[in-house]
């Protein structure tokens, strides 16, 4: 089951945030990444309108989760290696 669009700050999710496609044609993916931009390795809620547009998403930086999740306390995240 996904969020409520307005727990992340919308209203409602209308398109793909990978092809731009309708979510409303085939429903809503929602999948917790983590990408680098610039220096920072950041958390990105994507809204996907299908698994294949989850499974196009790119691999996230060494040390991250290394699929996309939907999150939770299930989540085991890779040690750190200043630990």
């Amino acid at each position: 089951m996904s969020p409520d669009p307005t727990v992340w700050g919308t209203d409602v999710i209308r398109a793909c945030s990978v092809c731009d496609r309708p979510i409303a044609e085939a429903g809503l993916h929602q999948v917790w990444i983590s990408l680098r931009v610039g220096t920072d390795v950041l958390p990105l809620l994507v809204n996907a309108c299908s698994q294949a547009c989850v499974d196009a998403l790119p691999a996230p930086p060494e040390g991250y989760v290394p699929t996309p999740h939907t999150g939770g306390v299930g989540i085991v995240q890779p040690r750190a290696d200043y630990a």
